[in-house]
């Protein structure tokens, strides 16, 4: 049982020091479920990511901002079957700043800051001395601070609106009978930095429709574009909104070598939140809304197995379905979240090198996906190391603690399907502390 003991914290610690892909903070461990009945644990997490990169126009940005999470959990028996969980999070967060002139820059202005907590009630019903099968009640709030702007948005923002306008027949030259509609990327062509773009929409525009409104609908854009940057761009709130959802899964043991493999999924969580939105073009100020959204679905597999004397190999794997996830604000009416699906595996070692002393080493991957990538989390991929070590002080305490640096992939802020900034050689390095208690 020590060794499974010290598995047990190893897997918690990991899962406190670690970045993860997407919006994960908490990567839903439920590792404190095997504790031993009576066991209460604490684990503080604080992450700094080094997140830097560049725009055409010649701005560096450095965008990652510093974080701290914690988690709580509690797990008792009722009988020899049956017992209990209890797990507080944050299982979701972000925090992202582009700190610089909007009027100068692609991106300046930009920032985003997400904040979560998840109550997690899960019971698990041991079936054998190998096979058990849990799930449970998850509990979860979600409020989300989101703003828009820079010269990128400026313009792609300020497309669809000078397009709405124009087909409105608010600019002289609107469609006639026969006539399409102008669209949004012609709209921002005309206010291009590359000239031959520019000239090639500006062509389109006059060989479009009668009365060759290209430079009127140039002077909107720009106007708009002005604006949009001088006023606080677009911004949006999302009030604290609490809604549940499940969780499902089973185990199997062999204890005597320590073995365990656990599946768990992860239901979906519909969300109905209260918003507010600010668009300095459209002249709209705290526009009071509503917008409906989900949390992802995920999968976590979980393994471990003794190899040696007082030796202990750890694997994890974790998918998380963030492609599933669109917030499309009323007035914005384009998804602020723009995600891909996010995938994590870790392999790790766990040594026992005395009754009281433990330690661990944990490798973690999460594959490259499309270098297209939400300005709001400009990473690409992850390759990271783990290092940990458990003191049991022989009073029912134990304390754990670890670091973590990783190397973040590349990736190219997306707006409007191009890329707007490039951001290269990035990192993160955090550290964790678990108190474990056992009454």
């Amino acid at each position: 049982m020590k060794t499974l003991a010290m598995s047990v914290s190893a897997l918690a610690l990991s899962a406190s020091v670690s970045m993860a892909a997407g919006l994960d903070r908490s990567g839903q461990s439920i590792a404190p479920m095997f504790a031993e009945s009576g066991t209460f644990s604490l684990s503080f997490g604080s992450v700094s990511p080094r997140v830097t990169g560049s725009d055409a126009l010649g701005n560096n940005y450095d965008v990652g901002e510093s974080y701290t999470s914690t988690t709580l959990a509690y797990t008792r028996s009722l009988t020899d079957q049956i017992g209990f969980s209890l797990i507080v999070d944050e299982p979701y967060g972000a925090n992202t700043l582009y700190n610089n002139a909007p009027n100068a820059s692609m991106l300046g202005g930009t920032g985003a800051t997400l904040g979560s907590r998840g109550v997690n009630m899960i019971g698990r019903y041991q079936i054998s001395d190998r096979f058990s099968v849990h799930g449970g009640l998850r509990v979860q709030s979600i409020n989300s601070d989101v703003t828009l702007n820079g010269l990128a948005y400026g313009v792609g923002i300020g497309a669809g609106v000078t397009a709405a306008v124009f087909n409105a027949g608010g600019i002289a030259g609107g469609p006639g009978a026969g006539e399409p509609d102008l669209t949004s990327e012609l709209a921002a062509g005309t206010v291009s930095s590359d000239v031959a773009t520019q000239n090639a929409a500006l062509a389109a525009i006059d060989a479009q429709y009668a009365g060759n409104p290209s430079a009127d609908i140039q002077t909107a854009m720009v106007n708009n574009r002005d604006t949009f940057v001088a006023n606080g761009g677009y911004q949006f709130e999302a009030e604290k909104d609490w809604s549940t959802g499940y969780l499902i899964g089973a185990a199997y043991e062999i204890p005597d070598i320590a073995l365990r493999l656990a599946v768990t999924y992860f239901s979906e969580v519909d969300h109905n939140a209260d918003t507010l939105e600010t668009n300095a073009i459209a002249g709209l100020n705290n526009a009071a809304g509503n917008v409906e959204f989900v949390t992802p679905s995920a999968f976590n597999l979980d393994f471990q197995t003794g190899i040696a004397a007082d030796t202990l190999l750890t694997a994890s794997y974790r998918r998380a379905n963030y492609q599933d996830v669109d917030v499309v604000p009323t007035n914005l009416g384009s998804d602020l979240v723009n995600l891909n699906m996010a995938e994590r595996y870790t392999l790790g070692v766990g040594r026992r090198f005395s009754d009281a002393l433990s330690g661990s080493v944990t490798f973690s991957f999460e594959p490259e996906g499309n270098d297209l990538v939400s300005p709001l989390g400009p990473t690409n991929g992850l390759r990271g190391l783990s290092v940990g070590a458990r003191y049991n002080m022989g009073n029912g305490t134990i304390v754990s603690g670890g670091v973590n640096y990783s190397l973040l992939g590349d990736a190219q802020a997306d707006v409007g399907g191009s890329g707007v900034a490039d951001f290269t050689d990035n990192s993160v390095l955090a550290f964790g502390i678990q108190v474990g208690m056992k009454f």
